[in-house]
C-alpha cells in the first residue's frame, strides 16, 4: 500500500503524461474539424437549401482576385520604386573616449571592452565600471 502523497503525486504525472499523449492528437482533431468546417461553409456559401447562389459563386472567387492582384500590384509597385536605392545607412562607430565617457570608465576599460564580443563589467559603488571580465561564447 502507497501511502496518499505519493499516490497524488503519481496520480498528477499520469494526468500530465495523459494530457501530453492527447496534446499529440490535437493536430489530427484540427484536420478533422477543419474539413467537416469546410463542408459547412461550402453547403452555407454555395448550397443554400440545395441550389446555387450564382452570386457568391462566382463573387468570393471575383473578390478574392482582386484583393490578390491589388496586393501583388502594390508590392511590385513598391519593388520597383526601391529599387537599387538602399536608405539605411549604417550608424557610425563609437569612439573609444565617448564609450568611455558615456559609462564613466577609463580609456583602456573601453578599449578592453570594445575588443569583447561578451564581457562581465566589475561596479563600483557609485556605478561605474572600474573592471572586466571576458567571456568565453
Amino acid at each position: 500500500r502507497q501511502p496518499r502523497f505519493q499516490r497524488t503525486a503519481w496520480g498528477f504525472v499520469t494526468l500530465a503524461f495523459w494530457g501530453f499523449y492527447f496534446y499529440l492528437w490535437a493536430p489530427l482533431v484540427t484536420l478533422l474539424s477543419w474539413l467537416i468546417g469546410g463542408q459547412l461553409a461550402w453547403r452555407q456559401l454555395y448550397e443554400r437549401q440545395g441550389q446555387f447562389d450564382p452570386y457568391v459563386l462566382v463573387a468570393l472567387p471575383l473578390l478574392l482576385l482582386c484583393a490578390s492582384v491589388l496586393l501583388i500590384t502594390w508590392a511590385e509597385y513598391n519593388r520597383a520604386r526601391f529599387r537599387g536605392r538602399e536608405r539605411r545607412q549604417p550608424r557610425p562607430l563609437a569612439s573609444l573616449n565617448e564609450v568611455a565617457a558615456d559609462l564613466g570608465a577609463s580609456a583602456g576599460l573601453a578599449e578592453r571592452l570594445m575588443g569583447c564580443k561578451a564581457a562581465t563589467l566589475h561596479m563600483d559603488d557609485h556605478a561605474r565600471p572600474v573592471g572586466i571580465r571576458r567571456e568565453v561564447v
